[in-house]
Formats: structure tokens, C-alpha cells, sequence
């Protein structure tokens, strides 16, 4: 597309942006950056309690406002890396969530009616998030009717006039990911949204705590899941809600971790995505957000011990699945993929060779979930994964249902409250 300003239309509701626009591009970023996780975080799964980047992304949004959690008539900022500070003069009341993770946690912090549009193939988007808010009452997502910036003629692409008809308050989407080889945006490009329509709000590096682009790179911090929730929290003035999410994890995964067996008697796992017999492993040992359902596990990654690349770089035939020797198998974004996950399974497990790979053998090759997760996620796909990695001590995974919807786990087997998520959305906590 063109780099022409002149299409957008007239800004009708610029009171929530009062200077994103300068620091949204590349070499105009400004504001406070807070210190990166530290080592403590990292070894309690990521995401410790309490952490310093969190508690400050909560907490400037209410020292700076007279009204508290909620508020909707007072200015307020928030600071984070790298779009520097943004200042709102009022909550805002239409957001674009690139991502699950920030379209989970607009839900979760019960702004969900505030989303105007989603990123990439809607369906899959929507089956995401479906699949777990099916088991809670009171709580849906809308995906059939959200606007979408990506042309339906290329998924892989990002269409400016969208951003411009969605007239979004908030684009929950990393400028920098923008300025980066998998869009090409322009400086001038990211600046001119942020100014005309609404400023960037996104840390998509943290993802994998990977090296960003060049005009950001000095300015950048990765931050774990909650830490980065924090800030989303703080954008839409959401501290208490925030607060009990986070209690609803700390607890959850301290339970865990209280029943993990050693690390020697813990089974070998794979993370894979796999299409026609071909298996491509993913190292969910590394750092970033995208693995925070995974992480407090301990779990030893199969594949270290071999030379096989993980990711698109490298893949795995049978054979080699065979050596490698996994006593579980994770089928990365498996929950969102329906029947044919369904029928994948089944052509896996009757294969000739899947009876001398361990977790063929037994049947542990299990659908998982999506690393852009957002608060009510991150609890579901923890439960799942604790009942699918050690059914002995969490109780077993029920199995794949209908793969339309996270299957029904009886009350006493539940590892969370799905009531009380349910009245935190809703805003009775």
C-alpha cells in the first residue's frame, strides 16, 4: 500500500491519546522503562509474584487517578516498553486486539465489548478463545462480528486503511513487530495511526524474548505473561481485577508445584506441530511468554539430547520420533483445531512405527494450547497441562471431546474455580 495519510477519515474521538503518537514510532519513543524480570522470576516459572514490573504498571494508573479502579473521568498514564507512556484522558471504549493474549485479557478484565477487531484467520482466533469460555457461564466472545486488519486476500499482511475504518481508542499490537521484516511498516506508517486513530499498546517480543528490530532495540524490555497483563490491566484502569486473576495463577501453580515429583521421575516431553507424519518440535524450554503454560512444569524437552532444529527450521520424520523417544507429546494450538486434530491423532497413533515411540504407544499425544495467552487461558491451559503431564496426581484429562469445547472435568477434579473466574469477569469479586 501506498504511503498516503490522506485516505483516513476525520479522527472522531482523539480525547484518549495525548502524545502516543510520538512515542509509538521508532525513533520518537520516550517515557519510563521498567527493569527486566529478574532471576527469582525466572526460577519460579516466569511469573513471580509480586513482581516489580507488574506492580508499577498497576499502580501508576491509580496513584495518577482521583477515582480509582474503573475510573472512566480522570487522566491517567501507563508506561511500557516500547512504546514508552501513554496518557489516556478516559478508558477506552474501542480496542483492537491483534492477538489472543490481549483479546483474552479485554475479557478477563470485563472490557470484552470494547474489542473492535481481531488479527490473522478469525475462525482459528475465535475457536482459541471458544474452546475455553464454553465452560464458563456468563462468559463469550463475539468473533463473528469483529472487523479484522488483515485482508482476507493475505492473512500474512496488514491493511492501514483497516486500522483507520475500526477507529480504534487503543491497538493492542507492538509498533515494533510493525517495523520488523514480517510487515515492513514505514516510520512515518506507524506514526500516522497512532496520531490519527490510536495509540500502539503491544510487547510482542516478550513472546520468545526475542531480539527486536533495530530502532527498538535499545529501548526495549521483555516482560513475563503477568507482568505484561499488568499493563493491559492498567490500560483499561482494571488494578483489582488484575490483582485477583493474578491470585487465582499464584495460587494455582503453587499447588502444582507443591505436587510435581522430582525432576528425575518426570516424563520427557515434545512440543510439536505436525502435518502427514512430519513432526516440527518447538523448544518450550526458552524464555518468554509464549511457554507460561508450560514452565512451571519443569518438564525436560525431548528433543535437547538430539541435533534436530526446533521450529520451522528443522523437522522430524518417524524414525527419528522413534529415537527421540517421548514419553508425552504436545500437538502446539491442538485446541483450536477441531476434527482435524481429531483425525490427526488417530492417523499418528495407527501408524506402523507409533508403537516403539513411547507416548504413541500409551496414547499421551494430547492436544495443547496457544502461547499468546491471556489471563483465563493461561489458567485453563495450566489445568489441562498438569492432568495430561501427571494424571496420577492431578487427576486424568478427560480426553478431547468433541474438540469443539475444553471437555467437562467433574468439580472435584477441577485444579480452579470456574465460578469465581466467572464473577471476577463480571466484576463481583
Amino acid at each position: 500500500m501506498a504511503d498516503d495519510d490522506s485516505h483516513g477519515p476525520e479522527p472522531t474521538r482523539r480525547r484518549y491519546l495525548k502524545h502516543g503518537g510520538a512515542v509509538a514510532a521508532g525513533g520518537l519513543l520516550a517515557g519510563c522503562m521498567t527493569d527486566s524480570p529478574d532471576s527469582t522470576a525466572t526460577e519460579l516459572g516466569g511469573d513471580s509474584v509480586g513482581s516489580t514490573a507488574t506492580e508499577a504498571a498497576v499502580s501508576t494508573a491509580e496513584t495518577e487517578s482521583e477515582t480509582g479502579d474503573g475510573a472512566t473521568d480522570s487522566p491517567y498514564s501507563v508506561s511500557m516498553a516500547p512504546v514508552g507512556g501513554v496518557e489516556f484522558d478516559a478508558v477506552p471504549e474501542r480496542a483492537l486486539t491483534y492477538y489472543p493474549v490481549s483479546a483474552d485479557a479485554a475479557v478477563a478484565f470485563g472490557h470484552g465489548d470494547a474489542i473492535t477487531g481481531i488479527g490473522y484467520d478469525k475462525e482459528l482466533f475465535g475457536n482459541t478463545v471458544d474452546y475455553y469460555y464454553d465452560a464458563l457461564d456468563g462468559v463469550d466472545f463475539e468473533w463473528e462480528v469483529l472487523g479484522r486488519v488483515t485482508p482476507a486476500s493475505n492473512p500474512d499482511a496488514l491493511d492501514r486503511e483497516l486500522f483507520y475504518e475500526l477507529d480504534s481508542d487503543v491497538h493492542f499490537l507492538d509498533p515494533a513487530l510493525l517495523r520488523s521484516a514480517s510487515f515492513d511498516w514505514s516510520e512515518d506508517e506507524v506514526a500516522s495511526i497512532a496520531t490519527d486513530v490510536g495509540p500502539w499498546f503491544g510487547n510482542y517480543y516478550s513472546r520468545t524474548n526475542a531480539e527486536p528490530p533495530e530502532p527498538y532495540r535499545d529501548r526495549y524490555e521483555h516482560y513475563t505473561l503477568w507482568e505484561y497483563l499488568g499493563y493491559i490491566a492498567a490500560v483499561f484502569r482494571e488494578e483489582a481485577r488484575y490483582r485477583a486473576f493474578k491470585s487465582l495463577r499464584d495460587d494455582l501453580v503453587a499447588r502444582i508445584r507443591a505436587d510435581l515429583p522430582p525432576a528425575s521421575e518426570r516424563p520427557s516431553l515434545a512440543v510439536v506441530a505436525d502435518t502427514g507424519g512430519t513432526f516440527w518440535p518447538y523448544d518450550f524450554t526458552q524464555d518468554g511468554y509464549l511457554w507460561a503454560h508450560l514452565r512451571p512444569f519443569g518438564m525436560r524437552n525431548a528433543f535437547a539430547a538430539t541435533d534436530a532444529e526446533t521450529g520451522s527450521g528443522g523437522s522430524y520424520d518417524y524414525e527419528a520420533m522413534v529415537e527421540t523417544a517421548p514419553d508425552v507429546v504436545l500437538r502446539y494450538w491442538g485446541t483450536a483445531l477441531g476434527d482435524s486434530f481429531r483425525s490427526n491423532r488417530e492417523e499418528v497413533l495407527s501408524n506402523p512405527l507409533a508403537d516403539e515411540v513411547p507416548a504413541f504407544r500409551d496414547g499421551r499425544y494430547f492436544p495443547s494450547g496457544n502461547g499468546m495467552q491471556g489471563p483465563i487461558m493461561n489458567l485453563f491451559q495450566l489445568e489441562m497441562t498438569a492432568k495430561q503431564l501427571f494424571p496420577d496426581r492431578f487427576g486424568a484429562w478427560p480426553g478431547y471431546g468433541d474438540g469443539e469445547a475444553y471437555p467437562e472435568i467433574p468439580a472435584g477434579e477441577r485444579l480452579f474455580d470456574r465460578d469465581r473466574v466467572a464473577d471476577i469477569v463480571a466484576g463481583e469479586f
